[in-house]
Order: structure tokens, then C-alpha cells, then sequence
């Protein structure tokens, strides 16, 4: 079942959009068909619950803002991670970040993207230890 403050079709995803132009979102298109607009880590748990209970895994992944959008390969992967962040220096502005972690082999190759910019940042491999569980959605397919 999906979660009622899920929003999962592109004329809600313009109501919303309109109220929240800020907002930088993850686009994500499921294999069963379904999509899901996200806007925050509460909405990316939701949809890992659903994948979970329904064994789906993402088929697409995009990342906007406004008009900006980029595309994130994530054919042949096993999971993915994602993580609204912050990147501080002292002395230096706080920068705010999305991590996108794509899983293959135990491994975890991340990118930071700075948002709204859509810019990366930083990209390096970590292990899934180094990752918050809740976050990453496996291919469950591919996990058993």
C-alpha cells in the first residue's frame, strides 16, 4: 500500500512543485511503473518500506532542481543509498548535500551532490557499514 503523503503522480508533483519551488527532488521510477516524486529523507523511508514489503527495486533515478535535471545510472547495481547531508569547514560556509550511494559488491560508490546546484561535489567508494541502514534500498531480487 502506498503511503498517503507520497506523491506519486506528475499532476500532484506540479501542485507541490508550485508551493515549494525550493525544493530540490529525487525522481524516481519504480519497475513495477510506479512514480515517486521525493523531496525528503521522510518520503525516501517510505519508499524503501514499500520496496521492502513489495520486492520492487528502481528502474530510473533523477535528481532536479527546477528545470535541472540529471540522470543517475543505476543499471546493475544491487541497492541504493541516499542521505540528505552537509559538508562544513571551519571557517568556511556549510555547504548542503545529497549522497547518492550506488551498491555493487559490498561496495558503495557515493556522490555528493551540492544542492540546489546539481553540482558534484565529491564522488568516493565506502562500504555499506559506512552507510545508514534505513536508507539504502536493495534489489531484493538480486540480494537473495
Amino acid at each position: 500500500m502506498h503511503d498517503e503523503h507520497q506523491i506519486t503522480d506528475k499532476k500532484r508533483w506540479s501542485e507541490v512543485f508550485r508551493t515549494n519551488v525550493r525544493a530540490t527532488w529525487l525522481i524516481v521510477t519504480l519497475k513495477d511503473g510506479t512514480e515517486y516524486f521525493i523531496d525528503n529523507t521522510k518520503r525516501w523511508h517510505e519508499l524503501k518500506r514499500y520496496c521492502d514489503n513489495n520486492e520492487v527495486f528502481l528502474s530510473k533515478l533523477s535528481i532536479q532542481f527546477k528545470s535541472h535535471r540529471e540522470r543517475i545510472d543505476i543499471t546493475n547495481i544491487d541497492g541504493i543509498y541516499f542521505a540528505k547531508s552537509v559538508v562544513g569547514m571551519l571557517g568556511a560556509e556549510s555547504k548542503q548535500t545529497y549522497t547518492i550511494g550506488k551498491i555493487k559488491d559490498g561496495v558503495v560508490h557515493k556522490t555528493l551532490w551540492l544542492i540546489p546546484e546539481l553540482i558534484v561535489e565529491k564522488e568516493y567508494k565506502d562500504y555499506e557499514s559506512g552507510c545508514f541502514e534505513e536508507s539504502i534500498i536493495y534489489d531484493k531480487k538480486k540480494k537473495n
